[in-house]
Order: structure tokens, then sequence, then C-alpha cells
């Protein structure tokens, strides 16, 4: 490896300024204010999103099965591809959006963000039409939208406003800090679900937490109007859309914890999907059996990411994360995870499973608190490149786990989720050492 990771993009830091970071010191000082009362709309987003989550996989097994509850083998086989289908074309759809939501961002962070959660819930009424109409076209179209306000996209989002605050230690804190939230969010939406009597009122309550979010967007976070943009920079075609990737070209190591983090989400973007599909058909969960195993998965993850975020840092007297324990979280994350997949083959340990799955969930924020801590210089195409990295996988992941479940209901699918996550850690931990030698 060369030096020209650190020297060459340092070099074109003038140009490639970051995201959010193209106006003067005004523009600057205006994002680092509204930073910390970000954090409340991951809680709340999550809370829409998961409090729907059951209840979007129940909407297509309803579509697809005579009784939902119960596929039989050839419905279960329909079932589970329409799902993976469906879930492709959402993440797809997120992955073509990315670049234009940058140059969005670069315009107005708080017309983005509210657009970004319009969507979403657009996506839950078009899913929510497909179910008392019994279209699966319209469910689709709901899902597609979804996709376009995919939490890989949210994350994306509100890291953009996180990284222009006042010190990289601050930045991973509020980034710790704001997964936790959406952890909490995550374990809070299926148990208000549960107390829902109709599934159907699952969706009209989120929509209304998505029209209450907005609202808090455009009270709570400032608008910042047009920004000059790099001349460089394109408007539209493929080049907006690869624009995100353009921080690899830079710096050519940080690919290795690109395609730790596009390995792990080709597992992640499927794997609620791909557990609630197989705990319905194999285990005859309801919507609410799998709400609590999803609840389950959040809290533990929740504590895990508070726990590395706040209480260790605190016992080792130090006042951010170091790098070490944010490799040696991602790592324990990536193995418990690995775990987790095993187990699942095993009907009777699904909830000790899901309890391993949750310490995984916490993998990209440890990742790229470790990436945006190293390129200070860089953090913002850090945040946005990483972002593509995920999004890329997500989109392959119901590709290859879907289909592969369509073809195998059963558990052969988890034993290639515990494989491509070895994968992860392999990529992991040789862009942990090749970083040490070329970020200095």
């Amino acid at each position: 490896m060369s030096t020209h990771d650190d020297e060459g993009a340092r070099d074109r830091g003038d140009e490639h300024t970051g995201l959010l970071d193209h106006g003067n010191g005004e523009a600057r000082k205006i994002l680092s204010y509204p930073a910390m009362r970000a954090v409340p709309i991951a809680f709340l987003v999550s809370l829409g999103i998961h409090m729907t989550a059951t209840s979007i996989v129940w909407a297509f097994a309803y579509l697809s099965c005579e009784d939902a509850n119960n596929c039989k083998p050839e419905e279960s086989r329909t079932y589970a591809g329409s799902v993976a289908a469906a879930t492709t074309l959402a993440n797809t759809a997120g992955l073509l959006s990315l670049g234009y939501m940058k140059q969005c961002l670069q315009w107005n962070v708080r017309l983005g963000l509210a657009l970004c959660i319009f969507c979403r819930a657009l996506g839950v009424l078009g899913i929510l039409c497909g179910v008392l109409f019994q279209s699966f076209p319209c469910a689709l179209i709901g899902q597609i939208l979804c996709g376009l306000a995919s939490d890989n996209l949210l994350h994306y989002i509100l890291n953009s406003i996180y990284v222009h605050s006042e010190s990289p230690a601050t930045t991973s804190r509020l980034m710790g800090t704001s997964l936790a939230c959406y952890m909490i969010g995550m374990a809070v939406g299926p148990l208000a679900a549960g107390c829902v009597p109709f599934v159907h009122w699952t969706f009209v309550l989120a929509i209304g937490i998505f029209m209450i979010t907005i609202t808090y967007v455009f009270i709570a976070i400032p608008s910042i109007q047009k920004i000059e943009e790099p001349a460089h920079v394109p408007s539209a075609g493929a080049a907006t859309f690869l624009s995100p990737l353009r921080f690899f070209r830079d710096y050519p190591t940080a690919i290795l914890f690109g395609m730790s983090l596009f390995l792990y989400n080709t597992v992640q973007g499927y794997l609620v999907n791909l557990i609630f599909i197989f705990t319905s058909v194999q285990l005859h969960y309801t919507p609410k059996d799998n709400g609590t195993l999803l609840s389950i998965i959040a809290i533990t993850a929740a504590g895990y990411l508070m726990s590395v975020s706040f209480i260790l840092p605190k016992i080792a007297r130090e006042k951010q994360i170091p790098l070490w324990l944010d490799l040696g979280a991602a790592t324990i994350s990536i193995l418990g995870q690995a775990g987790a997949a095993m187990l699942l083959t095993q009907s009777h340990q699904v909830y000790l499973a899901a309890s391993l799955t949750a310490i995984g969930l916490a993998t990209p924020s440890f990742i790229r608190s470790l990436v945006v801590t190293k390129l200070e210089s860089a953090k913002s195409q850090a945040v946005a490149g990483l972002a593509a990295m995920e999004t890329a996988g997500g989109l392959l992941s119901p590709i290859v786990l879907g289909q592969w479940q369509a073809a195998d209901p059963g558990v052969s699918a988890f034993y290639g989720v515990a494989g491509i996550l070895i994968g992860s850690l392999g990529c992991l931990t040789m862009g942990a050492w090749a970083s040490t030698r070329t970020w200095t």
C-alpha cells in the first residue's frame, strides 16, 4: 500500500469538500447547533418503521396465501419469493436515490430529511391499500416507496448532520446515541403494534407518527438555503448516482471497510425477513409473536450499543470511544451474528439466536465511527461512500438470501449467512491493518 490514500486525497481536500460543507462558516455554524436535535428523529422514524415491520411481512403472506398464518408448501415458496422481489425493488430504489439525495442535502437539509420520511409514509399507505383492495401491485409500489426511505438512507442523512459537530468525539457519540435511539424505537414499535387489535391499524398509526416526525423536522431543523456546489459535481446522470463512491478513489484502503459493510449488509438487509419467514412458515408464528422477537432483538442491540458507546469509555476513563474499542466491538458484533445464524437452524433456540442477532445490528455504527475518526478531513465523503456500500449490500441481500429461502424454506440459508459474515470480518480485519500503515 502506498501513502496515496492520505497525501493524494489531502491535496484534493479543497476540491472535494464534504457534504453540506461547501458554504461559508455561517452554514457550518448553523449545522453544528441542531446536531443533537436531530437525534430524536431516529427514534420517531424507527418507531413508525418497526410498528409495521411484521405487518408488512404479514401483508405479503395475506396476498400470497389462502391463510396468512398457515401457508401451504407451494404458497410458502410464492410468499418467500414475493417478499424477496419486493425487497429487491425497494433496495434498488434506495440505491439509485442515494446520489440524488446527496445533492438534495447539499441544497436543503431539512427538505431532504422531510422528503425521505414522507416517502416512507406514502409507502406504508400503499401497502395498506394493497391489503384493503387485495392488490399485489399496489403493495409492491408501496414497498418501493419505502425503499426510497430505507433505514440506511435515514442513517446517512442523520450522519451527514452529525459529522459537522465540533469534534470527532462528539460525532462518534452522536452516531452511537442516534443508533441507540433507533434501536429503542425498534423495540417499542412491535410492542406497540401488539397492543393494537387489528393489524391494519398499525399502518394508520405509523403514518401518523411519520407526519408528526415531519412536523418536528420543520420545527427543530433549520432550513439551509442552497449552498454553492463544486464545479466538478454533475447535476444528473450516472455520475450523480456514482458520486458517493469517489471516496474510495481518494482513499483506496477504505474499500476494505466498504466491502466489510457491503458483505455485512448483504446479510443484514434481509436477515429479519429471513427470520420472520422461517418462524412464520416453520414455527407458525403470528405477527404478534414475530413482533416480540423483534423487540428482543432491538432491546438487546440498544443495551449493547449503549454499553460500548458510553459505559466502557467511562470505565476506561476515555472521553471518546477508543479506536481499538470500535474495532473490537465490530468484531464481536459480526461474530455474534454469525453464531446466531447457526443457532437459528434449531427451532428451540430461536430466542437465544435473536438476542445474538441483536449484537450484530450495531456493526455499521462501529465501522463508520472507526473510519470517520481516522479520516477527519474527509468525514462527509466517508459517510456517503460507506452508505453507498451498505445500500448496495442491501440490494444484493434479497437476491441472494431471499431466492435461497424461496428455493429451500428450511435452514440452509442460515449457513450461507454465517459464511458471508465471516467474509465481512476478514475485510474488516484487513482494512484495520492496512489503515494503520497508510492513514498516518
